[in-house]
Formats: structure tokens, sequence, C-alpha cells
């Protein structure tokens, strides 16, 4: 199976799988099955049903006995007396004082960004060679571009630098 990037999920739509022949459309019902157990199976991991380390679960989704955070319980023996044991009680960990401002750029501030496009001096195609949703050797007539990206390289001669930008689709 081709591995389905967002891209390809994004021009999947009710008009794309209404175009497809039957034998087309399991195919890529199939394709969509098996990415979605794998996002469930990625989803539902943690320290105790995968090899993942316990510092990588997600600290807001203990449950009782899981952690310190929601006031653990520990039986401990004490080092005089193996056989006594008392019951440990830790106190939740305290939460920091939320912030007025949200995270990131603030309303009204002032912004950035590229203010004129970049000019290419060359266009690129890239094309697969196989459907990603149905696995289907595909047609390179029939094929239009839905995106692309550019690149910029640095070319060197004797007497000086230039920046040539190229776009690929």
């Amino acid at each position: 199976m081709a591995r389905l990037s967002k891209d390809d999920l994004a021009q999947m739509n009710r008009d794309y799988f209404q175009s497809l022949k039957k034998e087309r459309l399991v195919e890529v019902a199939e394709n969509l099955h098996k990415l979605a157990i794998e996002q469930w199976e990625k989803i539902n991991s943690n320290s105790s049903n995968s090899s993942q380390p316990p510092s990588l679960d997600n600290p807001w989704n203990k449950t009782e006995g899981d952690g310190v955070a929601k006031g653990e319980e520990e039986w401990a023996s004490s080092e005089s007396n193996p056989s006594s044991k008392k019951k440990i009680i830790q106190q939740p960990i305290a939460k920091k004082s939320k912030s007025k401002r949200k995270p990131g750029r603030q309303k009204g501030s002032k912004g950035f960004g590229r203010s004129k496009p970049l000019s290419f001096s060359s266009i690129i195609p890239q094309y697969p060679s196989q459907c990603s949703a149905c696995n289907q050797t595909l047609n390179l007539t029939e094929s239009k571009p839905y995106m692309g990206y550019h690149v910029l390289e640095l070319e060197t001669s004797e007497s000086e630098l230039k920046v040539v930008c190229q776009f690929l689709y």
C-alpha cells in the first residue's frame, strides 16, 4: 500500500469517490481503512501497551493510580520492619497560574511576511508512478498540478554567487 499523505486526503471528496469505478472504490476504501486502524493504534498507544517510555505518556490522560498527578497511593514497607506496611498518599502537583494572554501572536500586533512573491526561473514537474489512494498506475497525460513549492539553490561561479529559484510541482 502506498502511504497516503495529507495532500492525498485533501483531494478526496464526494465527487472524487463518485467518479471511481467500483473496483477502484473498494481499493480506496481498503487503504483508508488501513490508515484509520494505523492512526487509531497510534493514538491509543502508551507505555503500558507499547515499547515507548512512560515519560512519553500524556500527563493529562492519567487515570486514578497511574501517577502522582492524581494523588497516587503507594504502599511502602519500613526498612526496619519489612512486615509492617504503611500507606503513603502523595498530594497532587500544584497547577501553574494561567496567563491572561493566549500563546502565539496576539491580535492587533504587527505581522511580518514576504511582501513580494518569489519569481522562479524554471518549473520542474514531479509525478508519482502510481496513485496512493487506489494503487493504480498513473497516466501522465491526465495529470494536472495540485500544489507545489519553491526550491532556492545557491550557484557559484568564478566571480559571483547567484540564487536560483525553481518551482516543483
